[in-house]
């Protein structure tokens, strides 16, 4: 599922877009690209995450490292017209 996002979430996504594009990135480096505390930046991860404009995957050999990965933009854009057409009717 794909859901519309505030406009501060949608700046915090630009800036992971803008930096990673597609690619895999971790934890740490969301915290440099958007340059909050890690308190902050799980929970914007944990949002965009539920929103579904990136996904997050674990580590196979460290359960506890997470990796995250902006999905296809053009994708996301679409599946919220596709919600809000089948919304109107």
């Amino acid at each position: 599922m794909v859901e519309s996002i505030p406009k501060h979430l949608l700046e915090k996504i630009s800036l992971l877009y803008s930096e990673y594009q597609t690619e895999t990135f971790g934890f740490q480096d969301a915290i440099k690209t958007l340059g909050h505390n890690e308190r902050y930046t799980g929970l914007i991860l944990s949002k965009l995450v539920h929103a579904g404009w990136i996904s997050k995957k674990r580590d196979k050999q460290d359960k506890r490292k997470k990796y995250y990965q902006v999905k296809n933009i053009h994708d996301v854009i679409e599946k919220i017209g596709q919600k809000i057409q089948k919304d109107k009717q």
